[in-house]
């Protein structure tokens, strides 16, 4: 298995697919190789990845809170955050730090109160909501399953906010960040080394047989857990310093060069 982690690592930092990357994960899904994109993105913030990649299988979306198979349109399976954690984590994190505005990535959608469409590269397609607690509830009364909770602090460093997330939630969920001004907060123990664990169990591939590759904080477990963890050279600290080897930045095709490196060794 290739398990590779999407902005920052199979994009270049314009957010472009190169050609090259494309064509060598086709390359070694020809070869027999199960090619995993694994991304903090919700799948519906990932279409336009889809659609460039061309690539169908099996998918890792919210940080592994959801794992899907494109070719079948089929859930695999989603490690989902109650509801009522959800907005307990809400009540928890608006205690600690007021300034705070919150959104919430649903399995088939997502709410965001004001603020949010001003720090994410594309504004949701939906408008705001006055409180996000509202947001937890579908229109019928019935409660969605929640992937994450995102929080922002326009008074707080990325790195400032995502300390006092981690002192104020405890171990009642994961938090992670991945280039962007937010915070992502997944269920108790959900993250990408989870999602592809399980999906290994289900294809019957060892660990030993995967190699991973990222870029940021929300890849360090992935980097760590596969029998190969490789960072790009663009990579947070603490992502290379999970890894085995750190490879070329996303910008010259570090992932291209890596995977062409295994497909002529075959």
């Amino acid at each position: 298995m290739i398990a590779t982690d999407i902005d920052g690592t199979m994009l270049r930092s314009d957010g472009s697919l190169s050609p090259r990357v494309r064509q060598a994960l086709h390359d070694a899904s020809e070869a027999g190789i199960h090619v995993v994109p694994a991304t903090g993105r919700p799948e519906m913030v990932a279409t336009d990845v889809i659609a460039d990649l061309g690539l169908g299988g099996h998918w890792v979306f919210a940080n592994g809170a959801m794992t899907r198979n494109l070719s079948t349109d089929e859930l695999i399976r989603g490690f989902w955050m109650s509801p009522v954690v959800a907005q307990g984590l809400v009540v928890e994190m608006r205690v600690a730090f007021p300034g705070a505005r919150f959104a919430i990535e649903l399995e088939n959608g997502m709410a965001y109160e004001p603020g949010f469409e001003q720090i994410v590269p594309v504004r949701p397609a939906i408008d705001p909501v006055a409180d996000i607690l509202d947001g937890m509830v579908a229109p019928d009364g019935s409660t969605p399953r929640v992937q994450k909770v995102l929080v922002f602090d326009p008074d707080r460093t990325v790195d400032e906010l995502y300390r006092a997330v981690a002192e104020t939630i405890g171990d009642h969920g994961v938090p992670s960040y991945s280039g962007l001004r937010f915070i992502e907060v997944a269920a108790s123990l959900v993250t990408k080394s989870l999602a592809l664990d399980a999906l290994c169990a289900d294809l019957g591939i060892d660990a030993d047989d995967v190699a991973a590759f990222g870029d940021n904080h929300n890849d360090v477990t992935m980097l760590g857990w596969a029998g190969q963890g490789y960072a790009m050279a663009n990579a947070t600290d603490d992502a290379k310093d999970a890894a085995n080897q750190i490879i070329n930045n996303n910008n010259v095709d570090g992932l291209a060069i890596k995977i062409e490196q295994f497909l002529a060794r075959l």
